[in-house]
């Protein structure tokens, strides 16, 4: 092989290599992938909106903007997350190492429902907005923000909420199905109490992605 076809060749394997250390890099930052979307659903990565499309990967600190659409999504821990309509949530952090994850989402404004795969002993799983800290350690909950309150209620297993003011910080284990709190902005979180059907019942309708 000579000339120009072995020039030729050369260039091809090069730009192929790089193709490829360009694939693995970005399949070092996949935290997920989207299972399923339903209507105008975007991600946000590094200030690019994007169309979000079924299987399309998610990456640490990307931002999930839904305005008047649903998805699904699934970490790779096993964390599925359902995001409802008019909603902005971020995978500020994700972390798996040897069987131990560490996550934290920061729900801007809108509605997820999560259902969490059991978290390791020294995991950690965490949903931070404007006004408090959700922590859980595998459950199926439901999480509403807006900038002024937090609401949070239980379907299965137990969640933990703190209060993010520190003139007012305090802390509430959800333990009960049905029960629910909410921590409005420069309070601390509301005892818990079951929330009647109703309230349940739209909460879970506006998150959940049928």
């Amino acid at each position: 092989m000579h000339g120009p076809w072995r020039t030729a060749c050369v260039a091809v394997l090069v730009a192929s290599a790089l193709a490829c250390g360009l694939a693995v890099a970005e399949d070092a930052d996949r935290v997920g992938a989207v299972l399923a979307v339903r209507g105008a659903v975007f991600t946000d990565s590094a200030g690019s909106m994007l169309p979000l499309a079924a299987q399309a990967p998610v990456r640490e600190r990307d931002a999930i903007v839904a305005t008047d659409g649903k998805a699904k999504i699934a970490l790779d821990d096993g964390t599925i997350i359902s995001v409802g309509e008019h909603t902005r949530v971020r995978i500020s952090q994700f972390r798996k190492a040897a069987q131990v994850t560490r996550t934290k989402l920061e729900l801007v404004s809108g509605v997820l429902r999560v259902l969490v795969a059991k978290v390791a002993p020294n995991g950690h799983f965490e949903i931070e907005t404007e006004t408090a800290v959700a922590v859980v350690r595998g459950t199926d909950w439901l999480i509403e923000a807006t900038p002024d309150r937090t609401s949070v209620a239980l379907l299965e297993g137990e969640v933990a909420v703190t209060g993010r003011d520190p003139q007012a910080r305090g802390s509430v284990a959800l333990q009960q199905a049905g029960q629910g709190t909410d921590v409005r902005r420069g309070a601390a979180p509301t005892p818990p109490v079951p929330w009647g059907a109703r309230r349940l019942a739209d909460l879970l309708a506006r998150a959940t992605f049928n």
